[in-house]
């Protein structure tokens, strides 16, 4: 599946700049009809595009809202892939999951990065928040499951070293655990475990292990 997103990044004066990067197989028809390098966006998902191009901008510009801007001062720009020898990547078993997934693998193939695939499961559609409800976390799993066979069979394809394991969205220990003891040069992450707004109170742990990871370079996935 194509792909796109915007990170920040410096340029050859190591001034602050956006770049929007596509993966290696976003094609799209132009208007004469031939191939062209790109991706065809839904409403909604240029809409998320253009929020993500105005937060980073806002971020450049110094018009973060209080509390992130520390937290972002003490981040590195994004590193050069050459740089990159480690990638965490947590799956809740969203669309956004799933694309944050799949860039992780793709940025793994071209940095010849490890892979650290979580898969959270029993965690509420409509917020990011473990559910109450046992039967969700039977059915939840069962589909990351599925889902972390595909990716492993596709990594083993493009000789990718990826490790998958699986965490309760209750289990608030075991998931700050895996960021505070890992390293990792790069996460990724569904962009909704940045949206404030839409965080229950059982992840805001998960929050703070995150806001701690400064020598990690974090990538929201739309």
């Amino acid at each position: 599946m194509p792909q796109i997103v915007a990170i920040r990044t410096k340029d050859d004066s190591s001034g602050d700049t956006i770049s929007v990067v596509l993966s290696q197989d976003a094609v799209c028809l132009g208007p004469d009809g031939q191939p062209w390098s790109g991706v065809s966006l839904t409403a909604q998902l240029a809409r998320s595009l253009a929020e993500r191009l105005l937060g980073l901008a806002k971020e450049i510009e110094g018009q973060e809202p209080e509390g992130r801007q520390e937290h972002r001062r003490n981040q590195d720009s994004f590193r050069p892939l050459t740089q990159v020898s480690s990638i965490l990547v947590l799956h809740d078993g969203s669309g956004q999951g799933h694309r944050a997934a799949s860039l992780a693998l793709d940025l793994a193939s071209r940095s010849l990065a490890s892979v650290q695939c979580v898969g959270v499961y029993g965690v509420r559609q409509d917020r990011l928040e473990p559910s109450a409800v046992p039967e969700d976390y039977q059915w939840h799993r069962g589909w990351l499951e599925r889902l972390m066979q595909m990716y492993s069979q596709k990594a083993a394809q493009g000789n990718i070293d990826l490790r998958a394991m699986l965490v309760a969205a209750n289990d608030h220990e075991r998931l700050s655990e895996v960021l505070n003891r890992g390293g990792f040069d790069l996460i990724v992450l569904p962009r909704r475990f940045s949206d404030d707004a839409a965080v229950g109170q059982g992840f805001h742990a998960f929050q703070q292990s995150l806001a701690d990871a400064a020598q990690s370079t974090i990538l929201f996935c739309p």
